[in-house]
């Protein structure tokens, strides 16, 4: 879906419409990767975990105009 945005609105636009303002970065996934295991995360079991910067409620109408 992300190359797809970028190819249809421009990556300027494509950012630009993250509730984050930017892409997402490898760092953002190693930090769940890391955080997922450490022993702060003995109790999350079975769950789907969306590291999208937002842009889900964003696309949902959710995130007001300020960015993160």
């Amino acid at each position: 879906m992300t190359a797809f945005g970028i190819r249809t609105a421009g990556a300027e636009a494509f950012a630009a419409n993250q509730p984050t303002g930017r892409y997402g970065a490898a760092s953002d996934i190693g930090g769940l990767a890391l955080f997922l295991s450490s022993p702060a995360s003995a109790h999350i079991t079975g769950n789907h975990i969306v590291l999208d910067g937002g842009s889900k409620y964003n696309a949902q109408g959710a995130v007001g105009s300020v960015k993160l």
